[in-house]
């Protein structure tokens, strides 16, 4: 399964946390990427709004005009994979479901010839067959809003989780809201979709360097912001320690604030922490009966994670599963991809490769403590 490490900033003159939910929908959607794109002959219109759908392979467009006029012309589309396609005219927005585009006219007119190159890369969630497709993308509001469903393992569940933006410039906060509900309702709004629960992720209107990782039940992703800051989100199914039949909808909604909490990344108080560690609203998880706020193993183990905490092994470093609980007799399963790690000797964005499989350590915020780091695995 896929991961992508890269970041966003406000060069395009958006937000940085809008250009984020702009990524998140872009790589968990299975959009495909574009590279360069050339042109050749007479004609200095512009191309814009190009995008690759969760459908377009790995191939190279050609847009010819074959047909100029004044102000206009009409355009042939052909996919080096995909073949000849319906023309574009110019002027018109087009989208053939692979590529969508709008070629606009400019001070010389196209001339017969005149060719647009777009090369494209099928999305990485697209080619590892872990889409998760896209209900709901609005960039009108200003608290812009995400809503995905993903169809798990099997390929025939139903995994709603979603992302929205919120901010204020006067208190200097621009913030991301994890979400996952137990529907979707296109009439309500982010907040009151079907069973939300809901956890604020501080973010930047700056540079936001991220790691995001996903499979077809779960998308975790880890943000450095700011001074530097570690913020956290996981949202989806977890690991149940149970049968489908037992547990139907083993989700959890984790991040680093009380739902959409006024606070900015620089925040320093308690109430600003990876939702892992457990016992907070921070990190729901949904058991058969409602929501509730699970304690998180190995963090509350005074033998691992209290008064001793565990080291490393000739250098060798050991993940624990992060188990969630209630507190008595019921454990209900693990984090995806989620493993506890200790901070000894350790520092964030360390890798580490076990059993061939790669991870990133991330700190809680910008405590670094024996047990403030967990490693997040990067899927492959």
């Amino acid at each position: 399964m896929p991961h992508k490490i890269g970041f966003v900033d406000n060069s395009n003159g958006q937000l940085a946390h809008y250009n984020m939910l702009a990524q998140l929908r872009h790589f968990c959607g299975g959009f495909g990427d574009l590279g360069s794109i050339t042109r050749s002959g007479t004609g200095n219109g512009t191309i814009s709004g190009v995008e690759a759908s969760p459908s377009a392979v790995t191939e190279t467009w050609t847009i010819t005009c074959t047909i100029d006029a004044v102000d206009g012309g009409t355009f042939s589309v052909v996919g080096s994979v995909s073949g000849a396609q319906a023309d574009a005219v110019v002027g018109t927005p087009y989208e053939n479901g692979l590529i969508k585009f709008l070629i606009s006219d400019g001070s010389t007119d196209f001339t017969v010839g005149a060719t647009i190159s777009i090369p494209v890369t099928q999305g990485a969630a697209s080619a590892a067959g872990a889409v998760w497709e896209v209900l709901r993308y609005d960039t009108v509001s200003d608290n812009r809003q995400l809503i995905l469903k993903g169809a798990g393992y099997t390929g025939e569940e139903e995994i709603f989780v979603g992302f929205r933006t919120y901010q204020s410039e006067p208190a200097d906060y621009y913030n991301l809201l994890a979400g996952v509900f137990t529907g979707y309702v296109p009439g309500n709004s982010f907040d009151s979709q079907p069973g939300a629960r809901l956890s604020g992720v501080p973010a930047h209107n700056n540079r936001i360097d991220y790691w995001l990782t996903l499979n077809p039940q779960r998308i975790a992703m880890a943000m450095k912001v700011g001074t530097p800051v570690y913020e956290s989100c996981y949202v989806g199914k977890c690991l149940p320690y149970a049968r489908p039949s037992q547990y139907p909808y083993p989700v959890v909604c984790s991040g680093m604030l009380t739902g959409a909490a006024a606070t900015r990344f620089s925040d320093t108080s308690e109430n600003h922490t990876i939702g892992y560690k457990g016992n907070s609203a921070r990190l729901g998880l949904r058991s058969n009966d409602g929501w509730l706020d699970a304690y998180c193993y190995p963090w509350g183990n005074s033998r691992i994670a209290g008064s001793t905490q565990l080291r490393d092994t000739g250098g060798v470093y050991h993940l624990l599963p992060i188990e969630l609980h209630d507190n008595t007799a019921n454990l209900w399963g693990a984090l995806d991809g989620i493993s506890y790690i200790t901070g000894f000797n350790n520092a964030v964005e360390n890798t580490l490769t076990i059993d061939e499989i790669d991870y990133v350590v991330i700190q809680d915020v910008a405590r670094n403590g024996f047990t403030d780091y967990y490693a997040l695995r990067m899927d492959a």
